[in-house]
């Protein structure tokens, strides 16, 4: 079976950099489009730094949150673009994504609304605080509960 859609979630570990060669070695037909998504975490901070503000209909987000944010999504649009440079072949268009959240939300999500084939993602990413989550489940495990497509799980 072809997957012309392939998605890769890629936090930079071993295993992301893994699943993506692993999906681009699955990509058979011309013009497979790979999508690489990063998910920048939540960060939980302490109420009085993550102050969320309603402003004229508006959401406002503390500025050191946002700071934080914008500084590793910075940091990951310069990794992304090495990536997709490194990565793109003639039959393969590799595009990448950055988003803020739940990283399996933002995976599921991202899943549906770009009808995507097939999921290359790696068994687990990196540990740091994402590691003191691991009592909750693995992202691998809620995508693969979650969505419809095929989900392959590198180790």
């Amino acid at each position: 079976m072809p997957f012309n859609r392939i998605l890769v979630p890629y936090d930079t570990s071993k295993l992301s950099i893994k699943a993506l060669e692993k999906a681009i070695e699955l990509s058979t037909v011309d013009k497979t489009q790979i999508f690489v998504l990063h998910v920048i975490n939540e960060i939980p901070l302490p109420i009085h730094f993550s102050k969320i503000e309603s402003k004229n209909n508006e959401v406002i987000i503390s500025p050191l949150v946002n700071k934080i944010h914008n500084e590793i999504k910075n940091e990951m649009i310069v990794i992304m673009k090495d990536v997709k440079n490194k990565y793109t072949e003639n039959n393969v268009y590799i595009t990448t994504e950055i988003k803020i959240g739940d990283p399996a939300e933002k995976i599921i999500d991202f899943t549906k609304q770009n009808n995507t084939d097939l999921i290359v993602m790696g068994s687990s990413g990196h540990k740091g605080i994402s590691g003191m989550f691991r009592k909750l489940g693995s992202v691998a495990r809620k995508v693969a509960e979650e969505v419809d497509c095929a989900v392959l799980i590198v180790r």
